[in-house]
Parts: C-alpha cells; structure tokens; sequence
C-alpha cells in the first residue's frame, strides 16, 4: 500500500506502508517499517518516528536556548506530546498544551513516541480552541509560545493577538512557515504574520516524509537573538540531544543570497 503526498500542485510524493493503526478524526497513523510509524493530521504527513528528532529538537531547543531563562512555555496544537518531551529536558520549565483536536491526544498512546509526556507532572494539558483557553489566560504569562500547526502561512491574527497579549516582554514565538522551494508566498505570509516583533528570522529542518524534505520555521523574538544569544552551555550540554547542538542551532538560520533577497522586508535580524 501507498501513501501519497502532494506539495504545492507541483510534487507528489509516495511512501509505502504496511497497514493503517488508527484513524479518528482526520488523525491517522501508518506502520510503515521503513519511516517507522507515521502521523498524519488532516490528510497531510507530519512526522514519522525516524525524524521526530530532526523536527522537534530544532523547533524546540532551539527556542529554548535562545531565551535566557525560559520557565513558562504555551505549546498550541501540542497533543502529541513530541515539543514537550523535547522541552522537559530542560529542568524546572512548565509546560501548558491546548489541542484543538481531541483524537491528536488519543494518537499519541498508538504513536507512542511521546506520549509520556503528556502526564508529566511539569505539564498540563487542554483540549480545546486555542483562543479562547488564552482569552482566559493573564497578560505575560508565557516566555515562549510554539505553534505547532503545520500550516502554511502562520498563525492567524485572532490567535496571534492573543499569543502577543500573553508573551512576557522579553518573550519569544515559534511557528510553522511552510517551504522557501515549493511554497515562497505561504514562507512569507507566515515570517509577515510576525511583524510586530523586534526580530523576526526563518530556521529551517529536514523531513524525511513531508513532501520535498525541505520545511521551515519562523521565530518572533521581543528581545533575545537566537544567534547572538544562543546560550551555548544548555545547547551543548543538556542530556538527551539525539540531533540538535550548538552549531546545528546557527547553521539553520543560514539563507543562500538569493533567497535572503526575496525575503527583504520580511526577515528583522
């Protein structure tokens, strides 16, 4: 059996498959024996357990080692567990999670990566519409605010009004910005949605089932610069790094000339 994935109208992309071990939702999960299982959210692939690592640790650590001191972390659309298990190896740090899909929570037990986590007495988890759980939330009260989404342009100015009213002042978020090769418009819709911050800069990661392999995430900082603040001891020292490090952590932030051109009046660095 096939799975078929597209990209842009422009790139399908095939991988075989074994069998389906859940589907509720629009959630799916696939043994695929080669990618390990693979997670699918509305019809489109996420991550498999083979290249969680090349996702999540990028997204997260690098993030949380460009804070100065990260203590309160928001993840939206977090339900399967994988930020948070990257971000619990950082001591002392709590974690809230808002799902907007109650199936991506029941996923994570089938999946089974991450779903520790998910009881952590250092997390706490709500299913439910992400603005309205942060309507309910005091201003500043997050350090970092991951939007996990997959999407191709960004947050949306609803939730991204409410993610800046409970950012701390010096506080930072990271979220999905689609592909610079396949999707250059969704890229800059998405670094455009962070206009409001001081610094505002793509970093990409590797996929080996999303179509392309190439896909990128944007960060709004209100202060911190995730190069020139990279903290370089819990970058290279904190235990249970399988992918990310310091240098790892700078090189993604690298543009070839050409792209930074078309990305003029989008990138603050």
């Amino acid at each position: 059996m096939w799975l078929t994935q597209e990209a842009g109208g422009i790139l399908k992309s095939e991988y075989g498959v074994r069998k389906r071990l859940f589907e509720k939702e629009g959630v799916e999960i696939y043994d695929s024996g080669y990618f390990g299982k693979i997670l699918l959210g509305g019809g489109r692939t996420l991550y498999c357990e083979h290249d969680s690592a090349m996702r999540h640790e990028v997204m997260a650590h690098t993030a949380m080692c460009t804070h100065a001191e990260p203590a309160r972390v928001l993840v939206v659309d977090g339900g399967d567990g994988a930020i948070a298990a990257e971000i619990l190896k950082h001591p002392d740090v709590r974690i809230d999670i808002v799902e907007s899909c109650a199936a991506m929570v029941e996923a994570a037990d089938v999946m089974g990566c991450h779903a520790d986590a998910l009881g952590h007495d250092r997390v706490s988890v709500e299913v439910g519409e992400p603005e309205p759980f942060l309507s309910r939330k005091p201003e500043e009260q997050y350090d970092i605010v991951f939007v996990n989404r997959y999407s191709d342009g960004g947050p949306g100015s609803g939730l991204l009004a409410q993610i800046e009213r409970v950012l701390a002042p010096k506080g930072l978020v990271v979220s999905d910005a689609s592909s610079q090769l396949l999707d250059m418009a969704g890229h800059k819709s998405a670094l455009a949605a962070l206009e409001n911050f001081r610094i505002v800069m793509p970093f990409g990661y590797t996929s080996m089932v999303r179509p392309g392999g190439e896909w990128w995430l944007a960060m709004g900082s209100r202060f911190f610069h995730p190069t020139a603040d990279i903290n370089l001891q819990r970058a290279d020292l904190t235990d249970g790094f399988t992918y990310y490090n310091s240098d790892l952590h700078i090189a993604r932030f690298a543009l070839p000339t050409s792209v930074f051109e078309q990305l003029r009046g989008y990138v603050k660095r």
